[in-house]
C-alpha cells in the first residue's frame, strides 16, 4: 500500500484532516520532548452525573477534581450510540471505527455525514499506542478489573472483527508480549478439556510460562511480586464488584492495589512504560442501574488516579489520560419522584438510602437462589439494602426480572432508584453524549475531542506516529507475495497457519501468534499475525515479509 492511500485512510476514516485547526489543543504545546511514561485511565460507562453523585456520597473532592481539561465525542463511526469496543479502538489507534469492532479500521459502512475509508482499507489491522510503545523499547502494562479479553483492554492489543472473539483476543494478548497484565479472565489460557474456555485446547498458561512470565492468582502474591514481567489473573471470569470483594473475594486485589504495582513493575524500566488502567465495572453497575455497585467501583477508581498522579507529580515525566469511553444508563440525580420536591433536596437526603446499600445488586439478586419469591425479595432488600420494600414494588420486581432474564438484577435498581431514592435512570443501555476528559503532565490535551485524537495524542506525546507504525506491523501478505505463493491452511480450523513458498524458501506464521516458521527454523516477531476473515485477508509484521524474502535492510522508523 503507497503513502496515498494511507493518507487517504486517515483523512477519510477518521477526518483527521481538521486536528490542526481546532482539536488537537495541547496546553503545553511548547514542550518537543516525548514523555517517558504514558497511564491511560479509563471509567467505562461514566458521565458527569455518576461523579457528581460520587463526589457527593464522598464528601470531599475527587482526584479527577483538579485535572479536568475539557471532553470527548463519543459516537462509533456507525451509531451515534457507541459501544466499548469502537470506543477503546478509537483511543488505542487513533481511528474511529464501529460497534463491536476491536482493532480494526471501519469497514465500507458509516452514519450519515461521516466518511468512508477506501474499500481496499475496510477492516485493516490498525496498529495501536501501546504497540508503539513496545517497539520503541517501553515496558507495557494492563490492569482491569474485567477479563482481560474484554472489549476495552483488548483493544489496546488485539485486532478482531467482533469482541466476542475472546479466544483470539486472549490469544494475541499473551503473544503480544505485554509485561504486565492483572485482572480477571484465566477461562481463556486454559484448553476446553482441561475446564477452560479454549476450543483450540492449546495452554496459554504454559506459553507464558515459556516465556519467563510469573503467574499469580492471589492478592498475597501481588506484593511479592518482583518479576519483570507477569500475568496476575486472580479469577477465572471477572473480579468481583468493590462493593462485594472484601466479603466474597478477598483473595483479589482492588483497582487500586492493582495499580500501585503495575507501576512500580513497568517504571524500573530505563526507556519508561504505557500503562491502560480501566474501571471496568462502573459500566456494569450503571447497566443494572445499581448504585451501590456504582459508588464504590467509581470510587476505587477515583483511588487508582489518585495512585497515577501521585507517580506523575514525583516523576515529572508522565502524561496522565482519564476518561470515559461512554455514558451507560442515563442515570440523573432527580428522578420523577423527585420532581415535584427537588428544591429541598438535601446532602442527606441524596445519600440516606445509598449509604445502607451493603452488596451491588447481582450479589443480592444471586443470593436469594431460586427463591425469588416476592417476599424472599423483600427479605433480601431490607438486609442489603436497608430498604423496608413496599408488596406491590417486591411483585413488580418479582415480574420484572422474568422478562430480563439472566439479567434479573436489573429489576432491582430499576424500580428501587424510582421509588426509594432520588436517582433516576433512563436505560440499561448506554447513551451518546460527550464524556469528561481529564489530564495531567507534559503534552495534556485540552477542549472538545475527538474519539480518535486520544489515541492520536498518546502516539504524538510518546514520540511516535501510528500511520508508519500499522504500515510497519500490519502488512496485506497479497500485496506482499505473489497470489500462488501464499496459502491460508484451515485444516484445523481453531489453528489456521499462514504457509508461504517464495524463492525455495518454506515459511508458515500461525494466526494471533508473533511467530515465523522459516525453512523449520522458529522466529520471534515483533508483531502478531492476523486473519480477518470477513475480507479474507491475513496480515503479517513487515519484518517477517523481509525475513521470507531474504531483505536485510532496517525497518522504518515510527518516530515524530
Amino acid at each position: 500500500m503507497g503513502s496515498s492511500g494511507w493518507r487517504q485512510l486517515w483523512k477519510r476514516s477518521a477526518g483527521l484532516a481538521i486536528l490542526g485547526l481546532a482539536v488537537f489543543i495541547f496546553a503545553q504545546a511548547a514542550e518537543a520532548a516525548p514523555v517517558k511514561n504514558l497511564i491511560v485511565l479509563i471509567m467505562d460507562g461514566c458521565g458527569d452525573e455518576q461523579l457528581t453523585l460520587a463526589r457527593w456520597f464522598k464528601g470531599a473532592p475527587l482526584a479527577l477534581d483538579d485535572i479536568r481539561t475539557g471532553a470527548v465525542k463519543t459516537h462509533s463511526s456507525d451509531a451515534v450510540i457507541t459501544d466499548s469496543a469502537p470506543a477503546a479502538t478509537a483511543y488505542a489507534t487513533g481511528l474511529r471505527t464501529g460497534n463491536l469492532i476491536i482493532g480494526l479500521a471501519p469497514p465500507v459502512k458509516a452514519i450519515p455525514g461521516l466518511p468512508t475509508p477506501a474499500p481496499e482499507l475496510a477492516s485493516k489491522p490498525m496498529a495501536t499506542v501501546l504497540e508503539g510503545a513496545r517497539l520503541l523499547g517501553k515496558a507495557t502494562g494492563i490492569v482491569v478489573t474485567c477479563r482481560f479479553s474484554h472489549a476495552t483492554p483488548a483493544a489496546y492489543f488485539a485486532h478482531v472483527s467482533n469482541r466476542r472473539q475472546e479466544e483470539d483476543i486472549a490469544e494475541q494478548g499473551v503473544y503480544q508480549g505485554i509485561d504486565v497484565v492483572l485482572g480477571g479472565g484465566r477461562h481463556y489460557l486454559i484448553p476446553a478439556a482441561a475446564g477452560g474456555g479454549r476450543q483450540d485446547q492449546e495452554d496459554l498458561l504454559a506459553v507464558l510460562r515459556d516465556r519467563q512470565y510469573q503467574l499469580i492468582d492471589q492478592r498475597s502474591e501481588l506484593t511479592s511480586v518482583t518479576a519483570p514481567r507477569v500475568f496476575g489473573l486472580f479469577a477465572p471470569n471477572h473480579l468481583a464488584p468493590e462493593i462485594d470483594r472484601p466479603e466474597t473475594a478477598p483473595e483479589q486485589p482492588s483497582l487500586a492495589e492493582m495499580t500501585q504495582k503495575a507501576i512500580s513493575l513497568l517504571s524500573s524500566r530505563k526507556n519508561g512504560f504505557f500503562l491502560m488502567v480501566e474501571g471496568s465495572q462502573i459500566d456494569w453497575a450503571c447497566h443494572a442501574n445499581d448504585p451501590a455497585h456504582l459508588l464504590s467501583d467509581l470510587l476505587m477508581f477515583d483511588q487508582a488516579v489518585q495512585v497515577a498522579l501521585d507517580f506523575a507529580k514525583k516523576d515529572g515525566q508522565t502524561l496522565v489520560l482519564a476518561l470515559a469511553d461512554h455514558n451507560t444508563g442515563g442515570l440523573t440525580i432527580g428522578n420523577m419522584q423527585s420532581g415535584n420536591n427537588y428544591l429541598t433536596l438535601t446532602p442527606e437526603k441524596l445519600l440516606a438510602p445509598l449509604k445502607k446499600m451493603r452488596r451491588s445488586a447481582v450479589a443480592l439478586w444471586q443470593s436469594l437462589g431460586a427463591e425469588k419469591t416476592p417476599e424472599a425479595i423483600q427479605a433480601a432488600v431490607r438486609r442489603d439494602w436497608g430498604i423496608d420494600l413496599h408488596p406491590l414494588h417486591a411483585q413488580q420486581i418479582a415480574e420484572l426480572a422474568k422478562k430480563y432474564g439472566k439479567e434479573g438484577h436489573y429489576a432491582l435498581g430499576e424500580v428501587i432508584s424510582a421509588h426509594y431514592t432520588a436517582l433516576g435512570w433512563t436505560t440499561h443501555g448506554h447513551t451518546g453524549g460527550d464524556v469528561p476528559l481529564f489530564a495531567y503532565g507534559p503534552f495534556r490535551p485540552v477542549g472538545l475531542l475527538e474519539t480518535q485524537d486520544i489515541g492520536r495524542v498518546s502516539a504524538r506525546a510518546l514520540g511516535f506516529e501510528l500511520e508508519p507504525l500499522t504500515m510497519r506491523l500490519y502488512v496485506d501478505v497479497s500485496r506482499a507475495f505473489p497470489a500462488e505463493a501464499v496459502r491460508l491452511d484451515g485444516s484445523d480450523p481453531r489453528n489456521p497457519l499462514l504457509r508461504l513458498q517464495y524463492q525455495g524458501r518454506q515459511a508458515s506464521l500461525p494466526i494471533n501468534k508473533n511467530l515465523l516458521i522459516l525453512n523449520g527454523q522458529t522466529l520471534p516477531l515483533e508483531g502478531i499475525v492476523v486473519h480477518v476473515a470477513e475480507t479474507g485477508k491475513t496480515y503479517l509484521p513487515l519484518e517477517a515479509v523481509q525475513l521470507i524474502k531474504g531483505e536485510t535492510k532496517a525497518l522504518p522508523g515510527i518516530t515524530n
